[in-house]
């Protein structure tokens, strides 16, 4: 029978498996045996010396120690003073990766412990054993005191597996041991380097087809993957992307930064410190944010600013156009934070020629860049003839589009629709809020998966009666490339370097709009003759090997001393 003990059997990791007893044994009893303790009591030998006893892991000495200590439930028991107790912690645990047969034996002759030997089985896989030992030890705590213990070592743990994840995740081992192993034998060694590394951060995750900025950041993040480098992506406003979003970009080979595993860009930066050879920050809002720390945790990469559109210009339009002087004050700000993020940056990218002679103008130290996105060319156009309406296309959320909607609808519809009640304008793309009062003839479809087939075979002409705006337009390239003529004002022209031969396209009031919507209406040679001129000169700038050679050529900028 087992004599009384001062340990209480939840400080046992499992119970102990008993082999059962040899005819000749050594009185006592192997109360604990775990990763890190090792506990019980042995009677002394005939001539009153403490046993002296061996500790074995599978088989290996790993300790010895003798049985003197005081134990009290012994000696209340009838076992002499009591004094035949050990309680040996190791230092190093056992790993917990691996099986264990713990023994503990008289050193004089090899006899065991009843009780030894006790079998620590590996605990490799969290499962849910593990997970339920946790718990109760957790709900244990009785004091802040214990909570705060307990929140400390899981928290460091926490951080270490983090830690752990994303040096793995971003190949950082692989990478110091090529370094190393570079240093030691030259750089000409029989070991594959892992390739470059680019971080893109915007405020979500782009989703094709969803705006311009979506389209751009996609575009270059296909380029930088076409140009040899590793590519992650990260939202700095959603941490928690969609599922279907995440999957679509993972499937074209993307690293999706995401939690549980981060809980914010600063984070993502921090722990894969050194990790990213490249880091492109998409927009105003996250250069401002994460320019600096990128600078600090990513000290040897190269730094890329993506202005999408220069911000300050178009919210000064709005101002002009809505006469809103809070709004000039909001453009100064911006306007300072844009040049600010331009001057700090190894390169700034911009996609039209108008913001790259600006930014050069206002930042003569910056590294201005024109670098365009891929647009894909339509092959197939149906006949003029078999297409009857017109669209304005664009995402409502953006203010400059919602002004354009209402404006189109209230200055230059009403004319076209008397002459051809059978002519619809289709307002097409999402966050169109409701209007009580658009005139007859006008659809809102609103967002539509596919344009091609929901709207591009069914229109003669796209319109974009822009006010005001900044950068290049992106439903005008889709509808160009698409070989629909788009008549636009010059600010939805901006940037696109239209030759003389589509000037045609540009009309800026409403009485030439109306005029030059009618009569490329009523000549479908001239307004085939418009589209195929538009397509063929939008698809020599906007390509994918266009836009690979500028983004190539602006690194390569971004990274000369200066």
């Amino acid at each position: 029978m087992r004599p009384p003990s001062a340990w209480q059997p939840e400080e046992l990791m499992a119970e102990p498996y008993v082999v059962p007893a040899r005819p000749t044994v050594l009185p006592g009893y192997l109360d604990i045996a775990t990763r890190r303790r090792i506990a019980g009591w042995a009677q002394a030998g005939e001539s009153g010396e403490p046993a002296a006893l061996q500790v074995l892991d599978n088989g290996r000495l790993i300790a010895r120690v003798i049985a003197n200590q005081h134990r009290p439930d012994l000696k209340q028991a009838g076992f002499g003073d009591g004094r035949f107790g050990f309680d040996l912690l190791i230092p190093a645990p056992l790993s917990a990766h691996e099986r264990h047969i713990i023994q503990v034996r008289r050193e004089a002759d090899g006899t065991e412990l009843i009780g030894s030997p006790v079998v620590l089985e590996a605990t490799g896989t969290f499962d849910d054993d593990l997970r339920e030992l946790l718990r109760q030890v957790a709900g244990g705590a009785q004091t802040n005191d214990e909570r705060e213990t307990i929140l400390a070592f899981l928290a460091q743990i926490a951080d270490d597996l983090l830690t752990d994840h994303a040096r793995t995740q971003g190949g950082q081992e692989q990478h110091d041991h090529y370094r190393r192993l570079a240093r030691r034998h030259g750089p000409e060694i029989d070991v594959k380097p892992r390739a470059p590394r680019a971080l893109l951060i915007d405020e979500h995750l782009p989703v094709a087809g969803q705006d311009a900025g979506s389209q751009a950041l996609l575009s270059h993040a296909r380029a930088l993957q076409a140009l040899g480098y590793d590519v992650s992506l990260v939202a700095a406003d959603d941490l928690s992307p969609p599922a279907g979003v995440q999957h679509a970009l993972e499937a074209e080979g993307f690293t999706i930064w995401r939690a549980p595993h981060y809980a914010s860009g600063e984070e993502i930066l921090r722990r894969q410190s050194g990790a990213f050879d490249l880091v492109y920050l998409h927009r105003i809002g996250t250069a401002s944010r994460y320019l600096s720390l990128a600078r600090h945790h990513q000290s040897g990469a190269t730094v890329l600013y993506s202005v999408a559109d220069l911000h300050h210009r178009r919210i000064a339009g709005q101002a002009e156009t809505e006469k809103r002087p809070e709004l000039h004050a909001l453009s100064r700000r911006t306007r300072l934070e844009e040049c600010t993020a331009a001057w700090q940056a190894d390169a700034v990218l911009t996609h039209s020629p108008t913001e790259a002679a600006w930014l050069r103008q206002a930042v003569p130290q910056a590294r201005v860049a024109c670098v365009p996105w891929a647009v894909r060319k339509r092959d197939r156009t149906p006949d003029v003839t078999t297409r009857r309406h017109i669209a304005f296309i664009g995402n409502y959320r953006h203010a400059p589009n919602l002004d354009a909607a209402l404006w189109f609808a209230r200055e230059v519809w009403p004319e076209l629709r008397a002459a051809d009640p059978e002519r619809e304008l289709w307002l097409v793309g999402p966050h169109l809020p409701p209007h009580p009062r658009w005139p007859e003839g006008v659809r809102v479809l609103g967002h539509v998966a596919d344009l091609e087939t929901s709207v591009f075979d069914h229109v003669r002409l796209t319109v974009a009666p822009l006010r005001y705006g900044a950068g290049i337009k992106g439903k005008v390239l889709e509808s160009l490339m698409a070989g629909i003529p788009c008549v636009m004002t010059p600010t939805a022209a901006e940037g696109l370097d239209l030759p003389s031969s589509l000037a045609a396209l540009i009309a800026e009031d409403a009485a030439s709009q109306s005029a030059r919507i009618s009569a490329l209406y009523a000549d479908p040679d001239a307004c085939r003759t418009l589209g195929q001129a538009a397509q063929a000169h939008v698809a020599r700038t906007f390509s994918a090997d266009h836009t690979q050679a500028a983004l190539r050529k602006a690194i390569q900028i971004a990274r000369q001393p200066r």
